[in-house]
C-alpha cells in the first residue's frame, strides 16, 4: 500500500490531495481535513502535513492490513483507540521504516541507538501533524450529527479524547535525546568557514582570448571544486552565493528567472546598480516541478542589490552555459534560471539542491578541513552539516553583526563630534529592522530577534573575557607573609590608575 500527494490547480488556486495508489481514490478524511482546515495555510506547510499523514497512513496499513479510513469508520468515528498508535508510529519512524517499501513492519524491539536531537525534532513534527489531524477528527465527528448517544455522553467522550491526545503529545516533548550527539546550538557556520567554503566553490575559468586586447588568457583551475563541468560549477556556486551571502531561502532560489536579475540605468552620478528581484513566478510560466516553490509571505517580495562581480558571474552562466543548452537541444526556454544540466532541462528542484550539498559540498569541505568536525570538539564547536538552509542562518548572523558594527561606528563618531551617547539596545533594534527587511521576514516575525540574542550573547562574552583578562594580570602566588609597619598599606588594584582601560567606551555606552 502506498500513497501519493497530488497538487491540483483550479482558478489559480492550489490544493493538495492524498491519493491511494492502488484504488487511485483520494483519502476521504485527509481530503476533508485539507479542505476544511488546511486550505488557509501556506502551501509549503500543507505539504509538510501531507507528508506526515502519508507516512502514518502507510504505517497503519502495514500494521493492520486495512486502511485508516476504513478502521476509523468501523470504530464509529471515535479517535480514542488510534491515539495509542502514536507510540508505535514514532518507533516506526526511528527505525526509518517510512523510507522503505517493505510490506510489513519489522519488529525493532529495544532501540539501542540513542534518539538524536534531529530525530526528535523531525519525527516529533510528524507526530504533531498526525496529532492535529486526530484533534480535528475528534472535533468534527464526536457530536450528535455522527454519534448515536446523548449530548452529555458525546461531550464527555470528546473531552476525554482531547485530554488523552494532549497528554500523548506532551510525552513526546519529554523524550530525552542522546548525550553523545554533537551539540549544534546554532545552525550556522562561522564567517571564516563561510569564506573557505565559498573559495572551494569558485568556478574554474577556462582559457580565452581577450577581445579588447587580443591577448590569450590562461585557464585558472580551482583544484578544490568538487564539480567537474563548468555548467555545474557556475550553477552551484551562484545558488550557494544567493543562500549563504544574500540570505535567500531555497524556495526563493528556485523562483529566480533569467530576467529576475539586471542592471539599473545610471543615476545622476553615473553609478549603475545590479538588482535581483525576489517574487513568485509569473502566471504565464508553466512550472513542471511536482512541489512548486512559492514565496513564504508578502514580505518576502524584495529587491536585493548584488555586487558587480556576482552580476558578471550570472551573465557568464546564462550566456556561456545555460542558453547554449536550450539551443543545442532545440527546447523552448521556460526562463527559470537554475535548471538541470541534462534531459529536458527542467527547473532544479529542492531535492536536487539538497542532494548537491549532501553528496558533494559537505563531504568535500570536511575532506579539505577535517578539523571542523572531529571528536575532540564534538561538544564545543562541532560544525553542522552543510545544507541549503544553513546558508540563511549563516547569512543572517554575519549580516546582523556587520550592520550593527556599521551603526555602532557611526554613533561613536557622533559621540565624539556631538557628545551623543549610544546604547546597544537602540543600535541593535535598528540593525534587526534592517536584517528583517533584507531577509524578507514579516514585521511580526521573531526570527530576526533570535540572531540578535545570539549576537548580544557573543558581545557579552567578549566583554566578560576582557574583564577577566584585565583582572588576571594582578594574579600572582603570594609571597611569604612578613610583618609590615602599620603605616605601610597593601596594594589595592581598585585604585590603580591604569586598571580601567575602557573608560572612553563607558562614556559612549553609559
Amino acid at each position: 500500500m502506498s500513497y501519493t500527494t497530488l497538487e491540483v490547480t483550479r482558478n489559480k488556486q492550489q490544493a493538495l490531495i492524498l491519493v491511494d495508489d492502488e484504488t487511485t481514490l483520494p483519502s476521504m478524511f485527509v481530503t476533508i481535513y485539507a479542505l476544511k482546515n488546511l486550505r488557509r495555510k501556506r502551501l509549503s506547510t500543507q505539504r509538510n502535513i501531507h507528508r506526515s499523514l502519508k507516512f502514518f497512513y502507510v504505517y497503519y496499513f502495514k500494521k493492520h492490513k486495512v486502511t485508516f479510513d476504513y478502521a476509523f469508520h468501523k470504530a464509529g468515528y471515535n479517535i480514542w483507540e488510534f491515539i495509542e498508535e502514536l507510540d508505535g508510529f514514532f518507533t516506526y519512524l526511528l527505525g526509518q521504516q517510512h523510507l522503505d517499501d517493505k510490506e510489513d513492519i519489522v519488529g525493532l524491539g529495544f532501540l539501542h541507538a540513542g534518539i538524536t536531537k534531529a530525530n526528535k525534532v523531525t519525527y516529533g513534527g510528524h507526530i504533531r501533524h498526525v496529532g492535529g489531524f486526530f484533534k480535528y477528527l475528534n472535533y468534527r465527528y464526536m457530536n450528535l450529527s455522527y454519534q448515536n448517544m446523548s449530548p452529555m455522553e458525546a461531550h464527555q467522550i470528546s473531552k476525554a479524547n482531547k485530554e488523552d491526545l494532549a497528554a500523548a503529545l506532551r510525552n513526546f516533548n519529554k523524550i530525552e535525546v542522546s548525550q553523545n550527539e554533537p551539540a549544534h546550538r546554532y545552525k550556522s557556520i562561522t564567517e571564516q568557514q563561510s569564506i573557505e567554503l565559498t573559495n572551494m566553490l569558485i568556478p574554474s575559468t577556462p582559457a580565452f582570448t581577450d577581445l579588447d586586447t587580443g591577448k590569450d588568457v590562461d585557464a585558472v583551475i580551482n583544484p578544490l571544486n568538487p564539480f567537474e563541468e563548468g555548467f555545474q560549477q557556475y550553477r552551484n556556486y551562484l545558488m550557494h552565493r544567493f543562500m549563504y551571502n544574500y540570505g535567500l531561502r531555497v524556495g526563493e532560489v528556485q523562483l529566480l528567472m533569467t530576467d529576475s536579475i539586471g542592471a539599473t540605468q545610471p543615476d545622476s552620478r553615473g553609478k549603475t546598480r545590479f538588482i535581483m528581484v525576489v517574487q513568485n513566478l509569473p502566471d504565464d510560466v508553466d512550472d513542471p516541478r511536482k512541489n512548486k516553490p512559492a514565496i513564504k509571505t508578502e514580505h518576502s517580495e524584495r529587491d536585493i542589490e548584488l555586487t558587480e562581480d556576482d552580476f558578471i558571474m550570472i551573465e557568464i552562466f546564462k550566456n556561456r552555459y545555460r542558453t547554449p543548452l536550450f539551443e543545442e537541444k532545440g527546447i523552448e526556454d521556460h526562463g527559470i534560471l537554475f535548471i538541470k544540466g541534462s534531459g529536458k532541462l527542467t527547473p532544479f528542484t529542492y531535492d536536487g539542491i539538497r542532494t548537491v550539498y549532501k553528496n558533494k559540498i559537505d563531504p568535500t569541505f570536511i575532506g579539505n578541513y577535517p578539523y571542523y568536525r572531529t571528536e575532540a570538539n564534538k561538544k564545543i564547536d562541532y560544525m553542522v552539516k552543510l545544507t541549503p538552509h544553513v546558508g540563511r542562518h549563516t547569512w543572517a548572523y554575519i549580516t546582523l553583526e556587520f550592520i550593527y558594527n556599521d551603526l555602532l561606528k557611526e554613533n561613536i563618531r557622533m559621540a565624539q563630534d556631538y557628545g551623543i551617547r549610544a546604547r546597544i539596545n537602540g543600535e541593535m533594534d535598528a540593525a534587526v529592522e534592517q536584517l528583517r527587511s533584507l531577509g524578507g521576514w514579516s514585521v511580526t516575525s521573531d526570527v530576526p530577534l533570535k540572531y540578535a540574542k545570539r549576537f548580544v550573547e557573543m558581545v557579552s562574552n567578549q566583554s566578560n573575557h576582557r574583564r577577566t583578562k584585565q583582572t588576571d594580570q594582578y594574579l600572582a602566588i603570594p609571597e611569604e607573609k612578613t610583618s609590615k609597619p602599620e603605616t605601610e598599606q597593601s596594594y589595592n588594584v581598585l585604585v590603580d590608575n591604569g586598571y580601567d582601560d575602557d573608560s572612553a567606551l563607558d562614556d559612549i555606552f553609559g
